[in-house]
């Protein structure tokens, strides 16, 4: 499988820690120090028409965009998959919304319920497919936060860890086209890996879904009733397991491809948030200049991340020229999902454009 063009998409402009501070009375301090994030970005549901409000509409953009990159429409393309943790209605799915936005028609779709694992399973899936003997299809990662936030914007009754996920997470999308066909210019998949690794284990992060009644009453942290959060996360858990989790895959990619890290030109680490991902970076082994990462700039859009940090790292391939005199720049990328705890991890070889080909592969 080769991936031959890449898309990312971030709504609006970016919240910065000062503006979370200012919308809900936090300290920006505190938000700091609490994620290491910087930034992230927002669908605005009240925004003028065109522009992105829900996941529906970042999935269609980044599928436009990454067609767009690709110099192909439509009628080229055999089938699409959507990887979110936010669909924004259980029916129709959103994947079938995107597919009649892109002019999509007769073609198997499906939509693959995610974490920060799903945009490896859905490429997991989509080489499933083009092993079955289809030639070429979309993949695209979405997911907003918009039904995380209380309706009335009232966070006084929140608890600390319901106030870090405000500033933790982040709307975006990203897409990539693949093809069957190994050659040719793109990134082409050396080695791809996906597995559950939870038995017998708590799950670390839970989002909710309720009924036509809504929340149920909880008791909150100063003894009033408050709605139960949609989300719930174990950062206990996540930080304790999840960097050794990461060099598990790590190493599975190198012992696999025969790779020694010091010789990958870059490496994808788990994107939690900018302090975890860079204990994570330190506890995998990879220097600075190899690591590409985003979640502090652009917030955690799930689904989304691996795409972006694809883009970014294809920027950067663009940029240094890395590998092109030794067959091409060699990418790792490590996601672990904490829901239920699952593996997954991707070795890539990037191959540059021939002398005089236009090079169309990132939007």
């Amino acid at each position: 499988m080769r991936l031959t063009a890449l898309s990312e998409v971030l709504p609006g402009e970016p919240v910065t820690n000062r503006d979370m501070a200012e919308r809900f009375g936090l300290h920006e301090k505190w938000l700091e120090k609490m994620t290491g994030n910087r930034s992230r970005y927002f669908c605005d549901p009240a925004g003028p028409e065109g522009t992105p409000r829900t996941t529906g509409d970042l999935a269609t953009e980044a599928g436009r965009r990454v067609m767009e990159a690709a110099g192909t429409g439509p009628s080229a393309l055999d089938f699409l998959v959507l990887t979110t943790a936010s669909p924004d209605e259980l029916m129709p799915a959103t994947v079938n919304v995107v597919a009649d936005r892109l002019g999509l028609n007769d073609i198997p779709t499906f939509q693959l319920t995610s974490g920060c694992a799903g945009a490896l399973t859905g490429l997991y899936t989509a080489r499933a497919l083009l092993a079955g003997g289809l030639r070429r299809g979309l993949v695209i990662g979405a997911d907003s936060v918009v039904k995380l936030w209380p309706s009335d914007g009232d966070i006084q009754h929140a608890r600390p860890a319901e106030l870090a996920n405000f500033a933790l997470f982040g709307d975006g999308a990203g897409a990539a086209l693949v093809e069957a066909d190994p050659a040719g210019p793109g990134f082409a998949v050396e080695h791809l890996m996906l597995r559950t690794t939870g038995k017998g284990r708590a799950p670390a992060q839970i989002v909710r879904w309720y009924g036509a009644e809504g929340a149920p009453l909880v008791p909150g942290p100063d003894g009033t009733e408050v709605r139960e959060p949609m989300a719930h996360e174990d950062y206990k858990a996540i930080a304790s397991r999840v960097p050794d989790l990461a060099v598990t895959v790590l190493n599975e990619l190198t012992a696999v491809t025969g790779w020694q890290l010091s010789d990958v030109d870059y490496v994808l680490p788990p994107q939690l948030n900018g302090v975890m991902t860079e204990k994570i970076r330190e506890r995998m082994g990879v220097r600075e200049d190899q690591a590409v990462s985003c979640v502090a700039d652009t917030g955690n859009n799930g689904n989304a991340l691996p795409f972006i940090q694809l883009c970014r790292a294809l920027r950067r391939i663009g940029a240094d020229g890395a590998g092109a005199a030794a067959g091409g720049s060699r990418v790792l990328v490590t996601t672990i999902e904490s829901s239920k705890w699952v593996l997954s991890g991707m070795a890539l070889r990037h191959r540059p454009a021939a002398p005089g080909e236009e090079r169309r592969d990132v939007r």
